[in-house]
């Protein structure tokens, strides 16, 4: 007596290799895709606006930008050449700057540190992003994907995301 056979289809592995390849391709796109470390505050910003009590200086042409990545902010300002760099911290709605240096700081080819000095914060070095001690402390008023305003004491600095 003959038994009566099932038929069962098996697809063969190469049927498959569509799939994979597919499954392939989108866990490479999803892992490529890096989250921002500090949200929306990550970013390029440039400085549009100070406001203070006395008055509204409008900045926008000035060329004025905050870059913060990771831990470190990159403070540039084309007007003037400058570049410094500083560490921060962002803890809910307070946004501290500390250990300000200039770039040679970050150079591979010089080993002596260069951190900002007080006298160079009296000087006026930090004026345009509202710095004037080696650790500022900002309120932060606004933060969306594309519109920052930090506040301390009675300044506003407004910044929208380049």
């Amino acid at each position: 007596m003959k038994l009566p056979t099932t038929h069962t289809s098996h697809k063969s592995p190469k049927a498959y290799k569509p799939y994979y390849l597919l499954s392939l391709l989108l866990f490479l796109l999803a892992s490529c895709d890096k989250t921002p470390a500090n949200g929306a505050l990550d970013g390029h910003w440039q400085l549009t606006s100070i406001e203070t009590p006395e008055a509204s200086t409008q900045t926008k042409d000035n060329l004025t930008f905050l870059s913060i990545q990771l831990e470190i902010a990159q403070f540039e300002d084309h007007t003037s050449n400058t570049r410094l760099y500083s560490h921060f911290t962002h803890q809910g709605d307070s946004l501290l700057f500390f250990d300000l240096s200039h770039p040679s700081a970050h150079s591979v080819d010089d080993n002596t540190t260069q951190w900002v000095t007080a006298e160079e914060l009296d000087k006026g070095l930090m004026n345009p992003w509202g710095i004037h001690t080696l650790h500022t402390r900002f309120h932060i008023q606004t933060l969306t994907s594309s519109s920052l305003v930090l506040e301390k004491a009675d300044t506003l600095l407004r910044f929208r995301k380049f």
